[in-house]
């Protein structure tokens, strides 16, 4: 697919085929992620992948009913962390190309996946269960949850309003 096409077609899909995704494939995905710019290059990237059922179960009961079935129907999980002693000021940022890098490479691939967020600023309350869950270090946070899969066909995705391009873009000053 060419890189506009994909970008610009690219949603975010909740409901999964019953269908397992190639190791091959799902390493093809982390090492997009991996090729994400990085503060100063510091790559602070480190990924859990999450097929067992009760990890699954674990962390949809942290989101609200309505925002847990793909983490429940995905085949897999990819929770992106990073390390906070590797990128302490722009942690969030390094985390989320990765994260993007991951969704439009599984478009690209035909697969489907939706962005759910593992951290709050406002909340720390499921930062701190995700960690609990995963039993990661100190050091390593999670930056988001990525349920990804098969797309279910039958899931009906709405078109997507855009904002206007005139009404958001400036010229050298507001």
């Amino acid at each position: 697919m060419e890189i506009f096409e994909c970008i610009k077609s690219r949603r975010s899909k909740r409901l999964f085929l019953d269908k397992e995704i190639p190791e091959n494939l799902i390493k093809e995905l982390l090492e997009c992620a991996i090729s994400a710019p990085s503060s100063r290059n510091c790559q602070p990237w480190h990924f859990v992948l999450v097929r067992d059922k009760n990890v699954k179960t674990q962390l949809a009961e942290l989101k609200e009913t309505g925002n847990d079935q793909h983490i429940l129907t995905a085949p897999i999980s990819i929770v992106v962390c990073v390390d906070i002693n590797k990128s302490p000021a722009r942690w969030i940022e390094d985390g989320v190309t990765a994260a993007e890098n991951i969704l439009l490479a599984a478009h690209n691939a035909g697969l489907g996946a939706v962005y759910v967020t593992g951290f709050s600023t406002a909340d720390s309350k499921i930062t701190k269960e995700i960690i609990k869950i995963l039993n990661l270090p100190e050091n390593l946070t999670p930056v988001s949850i990525l349920p990804i899969g098969y797309p279910d066909p039958s899931e009906k995705i709405e078109e997507k309003a855009l904002s206007d391009l005139n009404e958001i873009t400036h010229y050298d000053k507001w």
